[in-house]
């Protein structure tokens, strides 16, 4: 018996370019009155009033005006969503001034340590703003106090040819947008449209433009965080929510994806779906040997994403604690004891007969030794398969528990 073992989780770095900066300008005393009148017309005047209210009574009615001003924002966007209001304006204001590719936009704060993070919200929300390369901010100040901060987005392209190259994308996905399965179960429509991805994206970290959604629909090439930030398009444009979450992998920046699936969150990475990401590690490992997707990373817990990937949180994210819509869970694949009725009829259907392949999940460490050992050291796969005197090829996940045999 011949045996060839790959490893999936071949890590590769890809960065995360944020690009900002600030200015400092004195103003005169004309700014320092503009404002002041502008933030005159948002405070009550008990005095007038009837009975005089309380400060904190005055506070929560002037919250309750800011909740109504703010314009309702759908649920696809997971990050705005945790912002406190405040933040959620100034995110507002940021959107806007991004969308329309605007400079030196007037923000509603003077607090200049949270751009930063609303900036990011921002980003990781919507991956339309492929044209976006990062933003600078000037301060205005009088009598060293800041009285006014504006806003402008640094971009790659100009108006008209962002909405070029945003025509050519609705094109490129219009066939894709024909054939996916939008029903009530959400988890079809996901693994169509990760199926799709990685089928049509090649990981090349050479590409122009691979910090967005550009070189995934237009080139047909990219990196991880064009890889999530264009998953998170698609779902997004399915209407299931999706967030764009960045981190670390064995010290390097990623990218992948939080999604919600049928009421569920789960992690998703479909850069560590794709057999060509894991065979862009090393030169020994060909890609006729290894499975073209990989499901390891699609609809995981928190506890699974976290065995191998640091979660930078910008803001705070759930609990991904059900296995409901994993894929192994929903295909049948995974083992909480060692079942050979199971595996047969496994080894016997359709997946493998269409495929050659197929990949097994055990619940803890204890089934996947059991199972490891059974099938590859007692060699009782040959037979399940009924092939004693063909070669198999497979493959060990440790971390994720998987085990994956093909050519079968």
């Amino acid at each position: 018996m011949k045996s060839k073992t790959v490893l999936w989780a071949v890590l590769v770095s890809c960065m995360i370019m944020l690009v900002h900066g600030c200015a400092i300008r004195e103003e005169g005393q004309d700014i320092v009155q503009e404002k002041k009148e502008t933030e005159e017309t948002r405070f009550y005047e008990p005095e007038q009033a009837e009975e005089k209210q309380t400060e904190s009574e005055t506070k929560i009615q002037i919250q309750t005006e800011e909740i109504q001003e703010l314009r309702e924002v759908p649920e696809l966007y997971y990050a705005y969503h945790c912002l406190d209001i405040e933040k959620q304006r100034v995110y507002l204001e940021m959107l806007d001034a991004l969308t329309d590719m605007e400079r030196d936009v007037r923000l509603s704060t003077v607090d200049k340590s949270m751009l930063d993070i609303v900036f990011a919200c921002v980003m990781n929300d919507h991956p339309e703003l492929f044209y976006v390369e990062g933003y600078e901010f000037t301060e205005y100040m009088t009598d060293a106090v800041v009285t006014e901060i504006t806003f402008s987005g640094t971009y790659s392209t100009t108006a008209e040819e962002a909405e070029q190259i945003q025509l050519s994308i609705a094109q490129r996905l219009d066939d894709c947008f024909e054939q996916v399965p939008l029903n009530e179960d959400e988890y079809n429509t996901v693994k169509y449209l990760y199926d799709w991805l990685i089928n049509n994206t090649e990981y090349d970290k050479e590409v122009e433009n691979n910090q967005n959604i550009r070189s995934v629909f237009l080139q047909g090439k990219s990196v991880c965080q064009g890889y999530a930030k264009a998953m998170q398009y698609m779902l997004q444009k399915a209407g299931i929510q999706c967030l764009l979450v960045t981190g670390f992998t064995n010290g390097e920046r990623h990218g992948w994806n939080l999604v919600r699936v049928n009421g569920s969150y789960y992690y998703l990475d479909p850069t560590w779906g794709d057999a060509s990401y894991a065979s862009s590690g090393t030169d020994s490992i060909s890609q006729d040997f290894v499975p073209a997707i990989n499901y390891d990373y699609f609809l995981v817990t928190t506890d699974e994403i976290t065995r191998t990937h640091s979660i930078e949180k910008v803001v705070l994210l759930p609990v991904c604690n059900t296995l409901t819509d994993n894929y192994y869970v929903r295909e049948g694949l995974y083992f909480d004891s060692y079942d050979e009725e199971k595996l047969t009829h496994i080894f016997e259907g359709d997946i493998v007969k269409s495929t050659g392949c197929v990949t097994l999940k055990c619940s803890n460490d204890e089934i996947y030794t059991l199972v490891t050992q059974t099938l590859i050291g007692e060699q009782k796969i040959f037979d399940l398969i009924d092939k004693r005197e063909a070669s198999i090829a497979y493959t060990f996940n440790d971390t994720q528990r998987t085990i994956s045999f093909w050519d079968l």
